[in-house]
């Protein structure tokens, strides 16, 4: 089947959202969803951006400039695919919204000018003894902006929901409205209102300071605030580490002999060794059961271990599907020092669990060759960032003993 990008608009609230239909795409492809005004920019959708499970994916796009011709683009594993334009309708030319699209007003732009203020994110050190200072660049940081909007009667009492409820929020004006972006994120910094009319009028001023923001990832964990963040953080990752090996029970080899190693681990002392029993036969380690690492179908998975072994022969991160399916990671030339091997993949239909391990490949194996593993772990997705349990961990003693008071 192939890939499709179609926008329909939903018979809702006014100005009316945007239906986007992302079909075809291939279990694991990963996905960009963005919408473009005809003056060339562009903003993020929420669901926009992930990998796809091979089914329908359907998301809603309540960002749109009024009153402007929008087209949809999907990017599939890196081949891009466009809708046909929409035009979203609306009564007003410009509104402010909560990032989620609940609340929103029609608002009037009362700024003559629209100040924008950039910080560059550059630091200057000086050094004793050198003329020039060390520098540090970076990508600037998004504007702040200086935003005077007007709102009328009951519009009024909507803006004032909008800026106490403390949400993200949205501004939306029509392309080709002066200059203005027709879509900007941003968190309020600091906001006052006033009555600008006398009797019985009741137009209002809101001066707004507004930080603009990229798309918010509530998914990904930037940093922990308190426990329950870093409890949340922790549940979110699926650890299974055997540092120490201090048992060989819950794990089983083929094509060799399994024995425990007391000094040399990787991070530890004692690690798993596999002795090839027959040349020119693989030599694999792998847990003998899949209840420490449960798993679904179309889960994306990587396992990750560390390896040595008899110079020369290769190795390779192993995980087997509870169906009895097995993947094998890319290969690496054994040496005398622990080196890291990973393999990821997607699980397939019926999938309940998922065994972790390493295997010494069959090229070249003689009687008595070894592989040595040692900090297996499981993770959920496609990438397992440095810093990752192993990395910081050597046991969970250690981890137990952290200073974790700046948590607080």
């Amino acid at each position: 089947m192939p890939v499709s990008l179609t926008a329909t608009l939903l018979s809702a609230s006014d100005p009316r959202p945007v239906q986007i239909s992302l079909t075809g795409t291939s279990s694991g492809a990963q996905y960009v969803v963005t919408g473009t005004a005809a003056d060339g920019s562009s903003w993020g959708i929420p669901g926009g951006t992930g990998v796809s499970t091979g089914s329908q994916i359907l998301i809603i796009d309540s960002r749109t400039p009024p009153n402007s011709v929008v087209t949809y683009q999907a990017i599939v594993d890196g081949v891009s695919y466009a809708a046909a334009p929409v035009t979203v309708t609306a009564e007003a030319p410009s509104y402010l919204q909560t990032i989620d699209g609940l609340l929103i007003v029609p608002i009037e732009i009362a700024s003559v000018t629209e100040p924008r203020k950039r910080r560059t994110r550059v630091a200057a050190i000086d050094i004793a003894g050198r003329e020039d200072p060390a520098t540090r660049l970076d990508v600037p940081a998004l504007p702040s902006y200086s935003w005077q909007l007007e709102t009328e009667s009951i519009d009024s009492a909507q803006m004032l929901r909008i800026l106490e409820s403390g949400s993200a929020v949205v501004r939306r004006v029509t392309t080709g409205l002066r200059d203005l972006d027709p879509v900007v994120l941003g968190v309020v910094v600091d906001w006052s209102d006033e009555l600008i009319t006398e009797g019985y009028d009741t137009w209002r001023r809101w001066t707004l300071v507004v930080q603009g923001i990229g798309e918010p990832q509530p998914s990904t964990a930037l940093i922990a605030y308190t426990w329950d963040d870093f409890d949340a953080a922790m549940a979110a990752r699926v650890w299974s580490y055997y540092s120490e090996f201090e048992s060989l029970a819950g794990w089983a080899s083929t094509g060799g002999t399994l024995s425990q190693q007391s000094t040399g681990g990787y991070s530890s002392p004692k690690f798993a060794r596999v002795t090839a029993s027959t040349a020119g036969t693989l030599a694999r380690l792998l847990e003998s059961g899949y209840a420490g690492n449960p798993s679904a179908p179309n889960a994306v998975v990587t396992v990750t271990a560390r390896v040595k072994g008899t110079p020369g022969r290769t190795g390779a991160a192993v995980l087997r599907w509870s169906g009895g399916s097995v993947v094998v990671g890319a290969s690496v030339t054994l040496t005398g020092a622990w080196q890291r091997v990973s393999v990821t993949a997607t699980a397939p239909a019926g999938t309940t669990g998922v065994a972790a391990g390493a295997q010494l490949n069959a090229t070249g194996v003689a009687v008595n060759d070894v592989i040595d593993v040692d900090a297996v772990t499981v993770s959920p997705g496609a990438v397992v960032p440095v810093g990752t349990f192993d990395e910081m961990f050597a046991t969970w003693d250690e981890f137990d003993a952290a200073d974790w008071a700046s948590l607080m």
